[in-house]
């Protein structure tokens, strides 16, 4: 994330040639196609809302398939059994990442609603592991005003002196497996493993074997570091406050110029169906032009759409944001404990495991908290479900974080806390109790609370003063 105007030259003369990149393989360069045409976005138009608001949920998750692949997803799970001695969980056979189908219910609002939903991995009632191939592409981002390059934000550069943003990424608790969470005691144990799988385990603790495991496989990559050139003056990138560059504020992207590269990088690198892409950005936040709500910032998404190789199967892919513990170009995390390191990513990665073909079945459910809160959540997105609340909660382990050594450095690690299955459901399986939050699992929890010391359960939504309690527990 450095300020290099001798970037912009060095890249330009790079695309297309081999070069030593920061793991010592060879690499190489490539640019997205620049916009051709546009005018700078209006001062004033960008509402900074924080990062990755609630009213900005609908551009957090993409869903590009046809009707074909959505009625095909749908039917897989029209022979699921009906009760509780039948979860039903069936492994699914579209073309795309290992998946299963299931249902739940949930209980009094909507007693008598099934909703059906996928989720990444084979059977937990079956067992075993399944690793999930997945390819890491590192986006290079340069804004330029009139061609000039005024700032560089670069995933594979050293922004903070234990590595790059890559190898902080491929080294972190998404990939690595040693780090212990504590769980609840008794309702629920500590397990050691890779974050996403962890927390996929806790939410099947009633149902999996204790072999079952949905890792992450060591991270792949096809040679290419990418870079996309973002023009000011065409509305590819604005500072957010609404001044001509340099940003006094921070400068933002156009989400949908990104989204535009982000399809034309997919089209190139053209991973398996079986592959799950995650592009990394530096410091990179995204807002929404004016025609489509005009707000800011979006920090990551994820997506599903007719595969690149097989157009039939389903490509499922994330794109997430690194922000250096380094401040540089002048900027330092402008959302305060938001968004660093992998937070975002393991925000995104969860929402892909437990939503990967985004909605496309239907699985949506009266919310928890009605609807005077602007965080309540309806579909199985995770990370929307808590990442509104204080930072505290949003944040597992704040201020401490997860502590390891990449590259033999001492590191700690941001990862965001999420909701598990039981939230959605209200049905909590008897071995974790009234937990539904992982891998603190205080966040979302049963307590007992009421006025003058009573112990009439109700449901906490955080905890400290930040937190509230609701209920009765439906």
């Amino acid at each position: 994330m450095r300020k290099i105007l001798g970037l912009f030259c060095l890249l330009v003369l790079c695309f297309g040639v081999s070069v030593s990149s920061v793991s010592g393989q060879g690499t190489t360069r490539r640019s997205v196609p620049m916009t051709t045409s546009g005018s700078p976005v209006p001062a004033g138009s960008i509402k900074l809302l924080g990062p990755d608001h609630y009213s900005l949920a609908s551009f957090k998750a993409h869903n590009h398939l046809t009707g074909t692949q959505t009625q095909k997803l749908k039917e897989e799970k029209a022979d699921l059994g009906g009760n509780a001695k039948d979860p039903g969980i069936k492994n699914g056979t579209v073309d795309t990442v290992p998946y299963f189908n299931s249902w739940f219910k949930t209980v009094g609002i909507q007693s008598s609603g099934m909703y059906p939903y996928s989720m990444v991995g084979q059977s937990p009632a079956a067992g075993g592991t399944t690793g999930i191939n997945n390819q890491v592409i590192p986006l290079i981002t340069v804004l330029v005003q009139s061609g000039v390059a005024l700032y560089v934000f670069d995933p594979t550069a050293a922004n903070d002196p234990q590595g790059t943003d890559i190898s902080l990424v491929e080294q972190s608790p998404l990939y690595d497996a040693t780090t212990t969470y504590p769980g609840n005691g008794g309702s629920l144990p500590a397990d050691t493993g890779q974050f996403v799988d962890t927390a996929q385990r806790a939410e099947f603790s009633g149902v999996r074997t204790a072999d079952w495991h949905t890792p992450l496989n060591p991270a792949m990559s096809s040679g290419i570091v990418w870079s996309q050139f973002l023009e000011w003056n065409n509305g590819d990138w604005a500072c957010v406050g609404g001044e001509a560059p340099p940003c006094t504020s921070f400068p933002v992207v156009n989400i949908d110029t990104i989204s535009n590269n982000f399809a034309f990088i997919l089209n190139v690198e053209a991973p398996a169906n079986s592959t799950f892409p995650i592009i990394v950005t530096d410091f990179v936040t995204a807002f929404i032009p004016i025609p489509e709500g005009g707000g800011c910032c979006v920090l990551g998404y994820h997506s599903a759409q007719p595969g690149i190789v097989d157009p039939a199967g389903v490509l499922v892919w994330t794109w997430g944001t690194f922000i250096p513990h380094n401040g540089s170009n002048g900027f330092s995390n402008p959302f305060g404990g938001f968004g660093f390191d992998t937070m975002v990513l393991s925000h995104e990665i969860a929402e892909t495991y437990n939503d990967p073909f985004v909605q496309t079945t239907g699985t949506f459910v009266v919310p928890w908290v009605d609807g005077s809160v602007s965080f309540a959540q309806a579909n199985l997105e995770v990370g929307d479900a808590i990442e509104a609340m204080a930072v505290g909660d949003v944040i597992y382990n704040y201020p401490g974080g997860v502590p390891l050594m990449p590259n033999g450095n001492a590191y700690n690690y941001n990862l965001q806390n999420v909701a598990l299955l039981q939230w959605f459901t209200r049905t909590p399986l008897n071995s974790v109790g009234g937990i539904y939050s992982w891998p603190n699992t205080n966040t979302l929890n049963q307590c007992a609370h009421g006025k003058g010391g009573g112990k009439t359960p109700t449901w906490c939504y955080g905890e400290g003063s930040a937190g509230f309690f609701f209920g009765p527990p439906w």
